[in-house]
């Protein structure tokens, strides 16, 4: 797995090129990161435009590339409205970020002789400001739903937003000005993960203008918008997108209510521990308002700590722990609530033990 320490997570690998599309290219305004990988040695060709957006903006463009091992590798300046196409050489191979800064401007950025994408996440949303080419991301296999965010904070803009399944039918529309950030929820059958969909964005009817709409894919989605879908074989090659394999599922409580300030201890006996395998303990949590609300501890070892749940929220989460955590015979998982935040009681239920040669741990976001 490939993974650039760059505030954010972002992973990708190379697929096939393509040629451009036709069509006039997206436009961008504030931050925007696009990924690609390239080897030590070789000339990667960053074509930019910057474009002046008005009088009282003169800020010029800034381009810089972050290479595999998090350094800032190239920093160039772009006058406005000027076109420039970037040759940039790595002095070290994997997962290279271009970074095009345009502040209140505008600006174009494509890779020109290899796959790139858009990085588009909640850190790093994607902000359109006038066209969007159609754009492609990933559904993993093990996804039930798909989630992606939306908004146009400023009164008279907007979008018509279409979200398409992988046969091409428009499973989702919606035409507004999303003055409040828009949560998109759509279910995803089987038969459409694994696969890719797509999302547009076009200019809404009325007086409304496609001008600063926000983007961004949701949890489990890997965080990639792009232009052709053959690229994204690639991009989610990395194991915390694959389903889950899974060999053994040892039930150890049904849970409950933990009251303020008290502690429970849940007990189960182990036969044996498999080398070579993956554990993780999966359960539910109700109500964990901050983060270190819910301290929790394996036979007496390190504390780790219950994700964050949100108000009276019921959410499932996978942890995968260390096999060494775990001994042969009865083990104990004792769970706290922390009074310190001031909440009155959590829920820890459904919790079970995982064991098998793959299993995605909870990553936060």
């Amino acid at each position: 797995m490939t993974r650039l320490a760059l505030q954010v997570a972002l992973i990708l690998a190379v697929a096939a090129p393509a040629p451009a599309q036709d069509d006039a290219k997206t436009i961008l305004r504030h931050d925007s990161f696009v990924a690609f990988v390239a080897d030590a040695g070789e000339n990667v060709r960053i074509a930019v435009e910057s474009t002046q957006r008005g009088p009282t903006y003169g800020t010029p463009m800034r381009v810089s590339v972050i290479n595999s091992e998090s350094d800032t590798v190239l920093k160039r300046t772009v006058p406005l409205n000027t076109a420039e196409t970037i040759t940039y050489t790595p002095t070290v191979s994997g997962l290279q970020v271009a970074r095009m800064e345009t502040g209140w401007n505008l600006g174009t950025i494509e890779v020109l002789d290899r796959p790139w994408a858009l990085v588009a996440w909640q850190r790093v949303p994607v902000n359109i400001c006038g066209h969007m080419r159609p754009q492609h991301f990933f559904v993993p296999e093990y996804l039930e739903e798909v989630r992606l965010s939306l908004s146009a904070s400023v009164t008279g803009e907007g979008a018509l937003v279409r979200v398409l399944d992988p046969e091409g039918n428009v499973v989702f529309e919606e035409e507004g000005d999303f003055d409040s950030e828009k949560q998109i929820t759509i279910p995803a059958p089987p038969e459409t993960r694994g696969k890719a969909w797509s999302v547009t964005l076009s200019r809404p009817e009325g007086n409304m203008a496609l001008d600063d709409v926000q983007l961004y894919l949701g949890r489990g989605l890997p965080p990639y918008l792009a232009e052709r879908p053959e690229w994204l074989d690639e991009f989610v090659s990395a194991e915390e997108y694959q389903p889950d394999v899974i060999e053994q599922t040892i039930k150890i409580t049904d849970g409950g209510s933990i009251p303020r300030g008290e502690s429970v201890t849940h007990t189960w006996v182990m036969a044996e521990l498999p080398e070579g395998k993956v554990y993780a303990l999966r359960l539910a949590g109700t109500d964990v308002d901050y983060v270190n609300e819910v301290p929790a501890s394996l036979n007496g070892g390190d504390r780790f700590y219950i994700p964050m749940t949100g108000n009276a929220v019921t959410t499932v989460f996978t942890l995968v722990i260390d096999r060494d955590q775990l001994v042969v015979g009865e083990n104990r998982l004792t769970l706290e609530q922390n009074p310190a935040g001031g909440s009155n009681t959590v829920g820890v239920k459904d919790i079970e033990l995982l064991i098998g040669e793959r299993i995605r741990d909870f990553r936060g976001w």
